[in-house]
């Protein structure tokens, strides 16, 4: 029994935590979450590539038997 009730004041503690949570609304996320997107798109490798001097896989030199 007792540990029954150190679990349930554990999920006690835990909800208490949770609700003090300061929230937002999506609307408000997902535009704040687009504009840092928009803003660092300059940044970001999948979107502008890699340069081709940083490129470490880049092929060194081409076969030249073929």
């Amino acid at each position: 029994m007792s540990n029954s009730v150190a679990a349930l004041r554990k999920n006690v503690e835990q909800l208490k935590v949770e609700a003090q949570v300061q929230r937002i609304n999506i609307s408000k996320a997902s535009a704040d979450l687009l504009n840092y997107c928009q803003e660092h798109a300059n940044e970001d490798m999948l979107l502008t590539g890699v340069p081709a001097s940083d490129n470490p896989f880049k092929d060194k030199k081409s076969c030249t038997i073929l």
